[in-house]
């Protein structure tokens, strides 16, 4: 057993909804550029004793997986990635703080020419180096940790041969189980993403699109300059309902709000991203974005495969993302 630091167990009281993007990349993609981290779960819930509030099993915190989305359209060459946990900070960065957890990385073949989808993950494990830096994180937290403590995962990652270093940052949030009815977050899903082409229109009006890399798949056909709209399909249930504790001791419901963003190495898309919170009337937002195919003969040519990435983000963190193929005919 591990004695966690007096202020959070004094305010033990679950998460209010964290940050749900923790950076955003230009709509085209045409170098190396780093497109999401999700963390699987991206919340863990540790059970609370309201008799010995202080006390935290490490084993109740849980593994947690950490994935990282790289492209690399212009060049074909492997890519090498590491990454480490700490405190928040405001540069998303772990250089110069202490203590830090290095999780570990790797070296990948190109993402874009690898015989199979690149995996760039690592795990946080439950140990000692964990709690060590939640609880800095919870020292740090100007509310002695209330409502849940985050943790950054800092993610590096460069090309074979030395080059351009990237880097991004994903948080995870750690939360006691109060109230009892508590429930941790699941990353968001889409049952399919809908293309929808102009009414009578001899291709069909809408098909599900093909998901994975170009070269993998078939590649759904479109013309230059054609604009086609992408909708999201969600599962019922993917917009989570949680609970927030109050400082009264009570706690307020509430029903998450989905984001999309939209990337692809050719055309434009509108807008960039997509759905949100709901207006002072009431009014989802559209969930749908409109991808206009390039149209210059010198960039289609004979045929211009077109890689497109979806990114899904919920408003606590958690993330899920979808890859598709178009083939834009000349």
């Amino acid at each position: 057993m591990v004695t966690w630091s007096r202020a959070l167990a004094l305010a033990l009281g679950g998460a209010v909804c964290g940050a749900c993007t923790d950076f955003e990349s230009p709509e085209t993609v045409v170098d190396m550029r780093i497109i999401g981290m999700r963390a699987e779960p991206p919340e863990v819930v540790v059970p609370y004793d309201p008799d010995n509030p202080t006390a935290v099993d490490p084993a109740a915190l849980a593994q947690v997986e950490v994935c990282a989305l790289v492209a690399d359209p212009a060049d074909d060459r492997g890519l090498h990635y590491s990454m480490a946990m700490c405190r928040p900070n405001g540069s998303g960065r772990c250089v110069g703080l202490a203590p830090v957890f290095v999780l570990g990385g790797g070296q990948v073949e190109d993402p874009e020419t690898a015989a199979e989808p690149v995996s760039m993950c690592v795990t946080i494990e439950p140990n000692a180096d964990l709690l060590a830096v939640v609880e800095d994180a919870i020292d740090s937290d100007s509310l002695g940790g209330f409502g849940g403590i985050q943790v950054q995962v800092e993610l590096r990652v460069s090309p074979d041969g030395g080059g351009e270093e990237l880097f991004a940052f994903k948080r995870v949030r750690y939360s006691p189980q109060l109230p009892a009815e508590r429930v941790a977050n699941t990353n968001p899903t889409a049952s399919a993403l809908i293309g929808l082409r102009g009414p009578g229109d001899e291709r069909g009006r809408d098909f599900p699109l093909p998901l994975g890399r170009c070269g993998e798949i078939e590649p759904f056909l479109v013309f230059p300059d054609e604009r086609l709209q992408i909708l999201p399909e969600e599962p019922p249930g993917v917009r989570e309902e949680y609970l927030v504790p109050t400082f009264e001791g009570g706690s307020r419901r509430f029903t998450e709000n989905v984001t999309y963003q939209w990337h692809a190495t050719a055309g434009d898309w509108s807008p960039f991203t997509s759905g949100g919170t709901i207006d002072v009337a009431g009014n989802e937002p559209p969930l749908d974005s409109i991808w206009r195919a390039p149209e210059d003969p010198e960039v289609v040519g004979d045929g211009l495969d077109v890689q497109m990435w979806i990114v899904q983000r919920d408003e606590r963190g958690g993330q899920a993302w979808y890859e598709s193929c178009a083939r834009v005919l000349p």
